[in-house]
C-alpha cells in the first residue's frame, strides 16, 4: 500500500513538472546501441577497460590514471599506448591526491611529476579524524562540556591553516570542504578522501533527439530508465542515459570514454 502511494505521488509529480511518465518505443530503431557500435574495429580501438576499475582519468599530461574499484588492488598511471609509469597500493583510510603540477601525494608520501621516482615524506591533516579522535578522549565529560571542549578544539586545530568551523563561517567566505596544500601539508576538510586537479575534461557529444523514457525501473521509488541519442562526427549511435559517453584528446588522438565500455581510440 505505502509503495503504490509512494508511486502514485512520484508519478504526480512528474506530471505536475510537464513530464510524460508512460514508456514510449524506441524512436531510433535503425541506429546502433554503443555497444555494437564500439565492435566496428574500422572506427574503434579499444585501449581499456574497467575491469577491476571504478574509474578511468585522463590527466593534463596525456597519461592515465587507473583507479581501482577496492582497496587491495593498485592504482596505476600509464601512458596510452598501456606503458607503465607508477603503481601503488594505497591507503584508502588517508588521502590520495594530485595536485595541478601533477605531484602525487599517497600514503602520506610526495611523488615529484613526471617520472614520480623522487619521493618525500609529506604531512597529512584530516581534520575530521581529528575531531573524532578527540572526541572518544573526551569520553569521560558530560554532552555539554564535550561538545564545548571539542569546538575549543577544532577551532586551534584549524587555525594554523587559517580555516575556521563552519559554524563561524559568515557569507561569500571559503567553503567548508578544503582539499589542498597548506602550511607544508595536505589538508583535508572533507569526507571525500580522493581528489585529481590535473585532470583533463571530457567533453560531450552532441545528441541529434531528446533523451526517450523506455521502461522504469523497480525499488523503493520507481526509477525512470532512458534512452540517449548521439552523433560523433556523423556516427549516429544509442545508449542509456547512465552511460554518459564523452570524447577526450590524447596526444593529437580522439578518444571516445564511456563509465559503462572504457576507453576506445576513433580510428
Amino acid at each position: 500500500m505505502k509503495s503504490n502511494i509512494l508511486t502514485l505521488l512520484y508519478l504526480s509529480l512528474l506530471f505536475l513538472f510537464g513530464c510524460n511518465p508512460f514508456p514510449k518505443k524506441d524512436a531510433h530503431p535503425e541506429v546502433p546501441m554503443i555497444g555494437d557500435l564500439l565492435k566496428d574495429k574500422t572506427k574503434f580501438r579499444k585501449v581499456m577497460d574497467l575491469t577491476a576499475l571504478s574509474e578511468i582519468i585522463v590527466l593534463k599530461d596525456g597519461r592515465v590514471l587507473l583507479k581501482p574499484d577496492n582497496s587491495n588492488l593498485e592504482f596505476k598511471i600509464i601512458d596510452v599506448e598501456n606503458k607503465l609509469i607508477f603503481k601503488a597500493k594505497y591507503d584508502w583510510e588517508i588521502p590520495f591526491y594530485i595536485d595541478d603540477h601533477g605531484d602525487l601525494y599517497i600514503n602520506q608520501k610526495k611523488y615529484f611529476h613526471p617520472l614520480y621516482k623522487k619521493m618525500q615524506e609529506f604531512k597529512t591533516v584530516v581534520f575530521q579524524d581529528s575531531i573524532d579522535n578527540k572526541w572518544a578522549d573526551l569520553s569521560h565529560l558530560s554532552d555539554s562540556l564535550r561538545a564545548k571542549a571539542v569546538d575549543e578544539y577544532e577551532k586551534n586545530l584549524l587555525k594554523p591553516y587559517g580555516l575556521v568551523p563552519c559554524e563561524y563561517q559568515v557569507v561569500n567566505t571559503e567553503s567548508c570542504n578544503v582539499f589542498e596544500i597548506r602550511n607544508d601539508a595536505l589538508v583535508v576538510r572533507q569526507s571525500e578522501l580522493f581528489k585529481v586537479d590535473f585532470l583533463k575534461p571530457k567533453k560531450d557529444i552532441p545528441k541529434f533527439d531528446d533523451d526517450l523514457l523506455i521502461a522504469w525501473r523497480n525499488g523503493k521509488l520507481p526509477t525512470p530508465a532512458y534512452l540517449s541519442y548521439y552523433q560523433l562526427d556523423g556516427l549516429k549511435f544509442k545508449c542509456t542515459d547512465m552511460a554518459y559517453p564523452k570524447t577526450i584528446r590524447i596526444a593529437k588522438k580522439d578518444f571516445l570514454y564511456s563509465s559503462d565500455f572504457g576507453l576506445y581510440e576513433i580510428l
